[in-house]
């Protein structure tokens, strides 16, 4: 939950106008992804090492549903609140409408990707709207992988949960 968390309040730091980058930001989201892969393997392996032992336990929605309800009432809340928190940071970075994603800046030239074009051209824009468009893009990027530490913390939870089940007589 701390990643989810700490990419969330980065994606939210994003989101304040007039704000510098801060220190990383650049190479944030990799070391940030390279930590979710341990934490999702573990719980791939816990669920198959849990499905070998009590066949169809795991996989059982029910079991799944019941052990999610039985987490303490904090984690629940805390669930939700990166969920919606997630969810604002992602809505904020679709409502702008101009169709463009920054792509490159090349000897003071700044360029950016018409996705609204069918051939997806580059064009170039001026240095206010690049740094917008990049800062709206590390804005969605922490929030995706906000999301996704919540997903597999969450999941990593609840097999815990069914594992401590599946283990009693």
């Amino acid at each position: 939950m701390a990643l989810s968390t700490g990419a969330l309040c980065a994606s939210a730091y994003t989101a304040v106008p007039r704000l510098p980058p801060f220190a990383g930001e650049g190479f944030l989201p990799g070391v940030g992804f390279a930590l979710l892969f341990p934490l999702h393997a573990g719980t791939i392996f816990r669920s198959i090492a849990l499905e070998f032992r009590a066949r169809g336990y795991a996989s059982s929605k029910t079991n799944q549903w019941r052990a999610l309800v039985a987490l303490p009432h904090r984690v629940h809340a805390l669930l939700i609140s990166l969920g919606l928190a997630g969810g604002l940071l992602l809505s904020g970075t679709f409502s702008d409408d101009s169709g463009l994603q920054a792509t490159e800046s090349v000897r003071g030239r700044y360029y950016a990707v018409d996705t609204t074009d069918p051939q997806r051209r580059n064009i170039e824009v001026t240095r206010s709207q690049y740094k917008k468009l990049s800062k709206q893009g590390r804005r969605a990027m922490f929030a995706v992988y906000g999301l996704i530490a919540a997903g597999g913390g969450a999941l990593t939870l609840v097999y815990a949960k069914l594992d401590d089940w599946a283990g009693r007589p």
